[in-house]
């Protein structure tokens, strides 16, 4: 009695967990939606998935809950009794204070109430029904006209090896499951991305400084740039290279803002992913679990079995549970694939980045070999209006010279015509 009592707190610890991990699954829904939807319109298309993954998730725990319920009840009439008064004895029993027979089934019953609860509080009442048990009356009767005195001691050690046979079924699966659950590599490749996207922005903002100060220059600059148009031709195609360099690096910034949405759906996906593995674990958890406590009540209320047809029984909910864990399996592969799927997109990514990181270096070199053709050009405008002061200088000079000489020849002319006249 005592025994049985302390693996309660286990069990309610068990449906808390279940309890919280449907509501922190259905909060990211309903509170992170919306500012995954502002910035990727292709998170509200995984979102109605999301939330049929949580319908699927309750209905498969209640199946679970269900099938416990059903092999407790098979359990309890497979339990023999020596005399018809002692299966009698049985109904006494349960007046008692909660025993190891009923006290697994109330448990489950207050376990299904709450999980039931919790859930329709959350989701918003799906239309689900909590299903209906019997009371411990009914399987009591049963149990009481079902059974005579005989005893079949190598029926229940089979009965014993089966169970014992899923018991480490399940554990191999959980070990499985939480191998397959590590992340970690992911999570280093999303912070390189995220890191890598910083230096591109970083990057590009050094090239728009650099561009608003070249801007700049120009604008102070624009007679002297607008005389070395007219004087160079090659000028207007460095300019047409500066305005494909403003055209990359738009270009690169649009690339960048595209990479980080992607990333960030990435991010939810990879959420809603890691969160199904962990819920996946718990369920298994719990079937394991719930058969060791099978065991321990068997332990505790009988040493003898019925006959092959329950045993008959038996294989086929073992069956039943084969292939639910196969379902299991599946499903976990179906996530690993995904997985994969999303390991390549951000290798695709990293790929983009790299290429934006070179295009990026490229413009930059090309700027600042734009940069020292212009400051050329303007040496050579400066020596070009040198050299035409000095011309215009020289050209003044000359000119007054002849017309000196000029005034000169004119004078001599007419002061020897005069002369003549007077003759």
């Amino acid at each position: 009695m005592a025994k049985m009592s302390t693996r309660g707190p286990t069990k309610r610890f068990l449906i808390s967990e279940m309890d919280r991990s449907v509501k922190r699954m259905l909060k990211l829904i309903e509170d992170d939606g919306d500012s995954f939807a502002k910035k990727a319109e292709i998170y509200i298309q995984k979102r109605p998935e999301l939330v049929s993954q949580v319908e699927d998730f309750y209905r498969m725990f209640r199946s679970l809950a269900e099938r416990y319920d059903d092999a407790t009840c098979e359990l309890r009439r497979t339990l023999p009794s020596d005399s018809r008064s002692q299966a009698c004895g049985m109904n006494d029993f349960r007046s008692e204070p909660p025993s190891a027979i009923t006290s697994p089934e109330n448990k489950l019953h207050r376990r299904l109430s709450v999980t039931n609860s919790a859930f329709l509080d959350v989701v918003g009442n799906k239309d689900y029904e909590t299903p209906a048990y019997d009371s411990g009356s009914d399987l009591d009767d049963s149990f009481c006209n079902n059974y005579s005195g005989t005893s079949n001691y190598d029926n229940y050690r089979r009965l014993r090896h089966k169970i014992t046979e899923l018991e480490s079924e399940l554990r191999k699966l959980q070990i499985e499951q939480e191998v397959n659950g590590s992340n970690t590599e992911t999570a280093e490749e999303l912070r390189i991305s995220k890191e890598k996207i910083r230096s591109s922005e970083e990057e590009i903002c050094n090239l728009k400084t650099k561009l608003e100060k070249y801007e700049s220059l120009r604008y102070d600059d624009k007679f002297t740039d607008e005389s070395v148009n007219r004087s160079n031709p090659e000028t207007v195609d460095y300019d047409e290279e500066l305005r494909v360099a403003k055209q990359k690096i738009r270009s690169s910034e649009e690339e960048i803002c595209c990479l980080r949405t992607k990333l960030e759906k990435y991010e939810s996906l990879q959420c809603g992913d890691t969160f199904l593995n962990e819920s996946v674990n718990m369920i298994n958890t719990m079937e394991l679990e719930d058969v060791k406590k099978l065991m321990q009540e068997h332990d505790l209320e009988g040493e003898n079995a019925d006959d092959l047809m329950y045993e008959t029984e038996i294989k086929d909910e073992i069956e039943q549970l084969k292939s639910e864990r196969d379902e299991f399996v599946m499903k976990l592969n179906e996530l690993e694939e995904e997985i994969r799927l999303k390991d390549d997109q951000i290798d695709e990514l990293n790929d983009r980045l790299e290429k934006l990181q070179l295009e990026c270096e490229k413009s930059k070199e090309s700027i600042e070999e734009l940069e020292k053709v212009i400051e050329k050009q303007r040496a050579m405008i400066e020596e070009e209006a040198e050299e035409k002061q000095e011309t215009e200088k020289q050209l003044c000079i000359s000119l007054e010279h002849y017309r000196n000489a000029y005034q000169m020849l004119r004078k001599g002319l007419l002061e020897q015509k005069n002369p003549v006249m007077a003759s």
